[in-house]
């Protein structure tokens, strides 16, 4: 059963934080796993809400806090990028990069859940946030890499 886009954000977010905090910690045991286990949840996030929610947004009057995200976004892919060149071996560097990254992961979501999320939530109808939750499914999908689908 289709649910509610902003119920599916709140969850992946929750998971995407703890994620982050776990691979910000010295001695962090399999860091090159978890570290594409975060990316495999966090790129088709991102590409579910600039496919399907923040268009939509667009259309609803929040514009501005619709660009912004996406500049948030492409902040962290640039941040992202970064650390995929940096070696898991010189921890303290990739520790700081993965914290800088955490930040602005934390920031862009709490932008979303304090501002964004009631703001959709006062002027979409509780149908047309399931339907948008069905369309952010569908967008994440076609980012997914083809074994993940």
């Amino acid at each position: 059963m289709a649910q509610n886009v902003v119920d599916i954000l709140k969850q992946e977010h929750e998971m995407v934080l703890s994620q982050l905090s776990e691979l910000s910690s010295k001695g962090t045991s399999n860091r090159e796993q978890k570290y594409n286990t975060l990316k495999e949840n966090l790129m088709p996030h991102m590409v579910g809400e600039e496919q399907a929610v923040y268009p939509k947004l667009m259309e609803s009057g929040m514009q501005e806090m619709a660009l912004e995200s996406i500049e948030e976004h492409n902040a962290v892919k640039t941040l992202l990028s970064q650390l995929d060149s940096a070696s898991t071996s010189e921890e303290d560097v990739w520790v700081a990069k993965i914290t800088v990254i955490k930040e602005n992961v934390k920031h862009h979501i709490s932008e979303e859940e304090e501002h964004i999320f009631p703001e959709m939530q006062q002027k979409m109808g509780s149908d047309e946030l399931t339907n948008l939750g069905s369309r952010y499914e569908e967008a994440k999908k076609s980012a997914m890499p083809v074994a993940a689908r």
